[in-house]
């Protein structure tokens, strides 16, 4: 007997659930910590970005929840997918980097960047940025300026 083939989403009802899936039909209930989760991944090239997107996604954002958030290191902004900053929880960031590393070490031997790095060990950049980071808050410019003394 022959079975009949699984139902197939239209073009709108595909686009829908991946609105809906994004929490952009209607705005969320849940808390900041859940959405971000949800969401494996804001895009937060800036600052601000992650805001604004959970302001858009959710029924009395606080900014301040988020901003708690990363004070206790519970979410974090890194360099993740396709090279570009997302905020994610911390334990997304703890999976998915070392998944993601040897395709941002590939991005980084190609790319305009690595001529400011050329003859440097790797790791001891990165150990001194992280101490630094770790020490107190640091912008792009900052971090650089840091690094670039040492």
């Amino acid at each position: 007997m022959a079975t009949a083939a699984p139902p197939v989403l239209s073009t709108r009802a595909l686009n829908r659930a991946l609105l809906a899936r994004q929490m952009l039909l209607e705005r969320s209930r849940r808390p900041v910590a859940g959405a971000v989760a949800h969401l494996v991944g804001l895009q937060a090239q800036t600052p601000r970005s992650p805001y604004l997107a959970l302001w858009s996604r959710l029924a009395g954002f606080d900014p301040e929840a988020l901003s708690r958030l990363m004070a206790r290191r519970k979410v974090a902004r890194i360099v993740l997918m396709r090279s570009t900053i997302h905020l994610v929880t911390a334990d997304d960031a703890l999976f998915l980097r070392p998944l993601m590393a040897p395709f941002l070490v590939r991005g980084l031997a190609t790319s305009t960047w690595r001529l400011g790095l050329d003859g440097l060990d790797l790791d001891e950049v990165a150990a001194a940025g992280r101490a630094l980071v770790e020490a107190e808050p640091l912008g792009f410019s900052a971090l650089g300026a840091r690094l670039a003394e040492r």
